[in-house]
């Protein structure tokens, strides 16, 4: 990588786009805070340094910018699932690519979503119990809101939590799994086996549970928070 200038591919008829170190790091930062991470917590996820990203390492102590090196991008790129042309996109334009044009997406209480009838069939929000939040779209995320303090500390009655259906789920993600029971809650993945799903439940008095992929309904990761 250039000590000037990071190249990205734009896949738009262009051959590249000349990119600012500024607008780079901001681009990480926003690709932390859009997948629920502070940069430390993205690098981390990434298998890189915690310190990896940290502002102290952007700048030389001679006071060159220092920029992410390419295997570095590569690696949180297959990380979080972010496209290459997609990151570029977020890069050119302040605060990511769809933060320019942000648009509603459904939101209900954790309670109401465990409605059956919360839901259709193919796992979309339906129904009276959803109100509308303002987010960059990102397929067919939707968000919903923590009623209570079973979440405390992570989570506070009020807080916000995206998330995203489909999306690949890694050991440490956080989810929100819908059993087939109409139960609705949030967990910490731990790991995916053939038959079933072994998760943490969020709380002071957290406990390790497995849940048979039969008896889940859906799971959808937590791609943000609004705390």
């Amino acid at each position: 990588m250039s000590e000037r200038y990071l190249f990205l591919s734009r896949q738009y008829g262009e051959t590249a786009a000349v990119l600012s170190h500024e607008k780079v790091w901001a681009a990480i930062d926003a690709l932390a805070s859009q997948n629920g991470l502070s940069p430390s917590g993205l690098a981390r996820r990434a298998g890189l340094d915690p310190t990896a990203f940290n502002p102290s390492k952007r700048v030389a102590g001679d006071g060159r910018p220092r920029w992410p090196s390419t295997e570095s991008l590569a690696k949180v790129l297959a990380a979080t699932g972010e496209a290459l042309n997609t990151f570029a996109a977020r890069v050119e334009t302040p605060g990511g690519p769809t933060d320019a044009a942000p648009a509603l997406v459904p939101l209900a209480g954790l309670d109401a979503a465990s409605d059956r009838n919360a839901f259709d069939s193919a796992g979309r929000p339906a129904g009276a119990n959803w109100q509308s939040f303002s987010f960059p779209q990102i397929g067919a995320a939707f968000a919903l809101q923590v009623s209570n303090e079973n979440f405390h500390p992570l989570y506070r009655n009020g807080d916000i939590v995206v998330v995203a259906p489909g999306a690949p789920l890694r050991t440490g993600d956080r989810l929100a799994i819908k059993l087939n029971s109409g139960r609705l809650s949030l967990y910490t993945l731990q790991e995916t086996g053939d038959e079933d799903l072994a998760v943490c439940t969020i709380g002071n008095n957290s406990q390790s549970v497995r849940f048979q992929h039969s008896a889940i309904e859906w799971t959808a990761r937590i791609i943000w928070a609004s705390q």
